[in-house]
């Protein structure tokens, strides 16, 4: 079967999601929203519809930065105006230790580049009562990584996409 494309990566997403990947149903789809998945289809598909899709490189390896055979890969990476951005999805109810990795490897990637940025994409909101989502952000805080929600991820984006080239 013929297909006609602008973005081949989106394409070739749809056409697994159609063909390949097991059928998804609401009830499951409900139940898996807080997983790191979740958040990288729904931080996807912001990026496809800002049309910054192309301008971003995915799964970054950090073994440059850190050791080499370091087996993290951080999901995004971009440049804005001579500043490396990265953006990484954190689910705060599945995996909040995540937030130790990510810390650990902003420290690293910082001290071999100058001028950096972070963004952790999460799940929900942090929430002041709650000490995990209290333990994230304050892990987070101390390496500067910014924690964008992901119901707020189009906003984090229409302020980033100006700058991304």
């Amino acid at each position: 079967k013929g297909v006609l494309t602008e973005d081949l990566d989106a394409e070739l997403d749809r056409l697994y999601r159609d063909h390949v990947e097991p059928p998804r149903f609401r009830r499951a789809a409900a139940a898996f929203a807080d997983t790191r998945n979740a958040i990288r289809e729904r931080i996807n598909q912001v990026f496809r519809s800002a049309g910054i899709w192309p301008k971003m490189e995915k799964r970054v390896r950090v073994g440059e930065f850190t050791y080499p055979g370091d087996p993290l890969l951080l999901d995004y990476s971009y440049r804005s105006n001579g500043t490396r951005g990265f953006i990484h999805a954190l689910s705060m109810a599945r995996d909040p230790g995540l937030a130790k990795v990510l810390s650990y490897t902003a420290e690293h990637i910082r001290s071999k580049l100058t001028r950096t940025e972070f963004a952790a994409v999460t799940d929900t909101r942090p929430l002041p009562e709650n000490d995990r989502h209290q333990f994230v952000v304050q892990t987070l805080g101390e390496q500067g990584i910014r924690l964008v929600p992901a119901a707020e991820i189009e906003e984090f984006v229409n302020r980033l996409r100006p700058t991304i080239h």
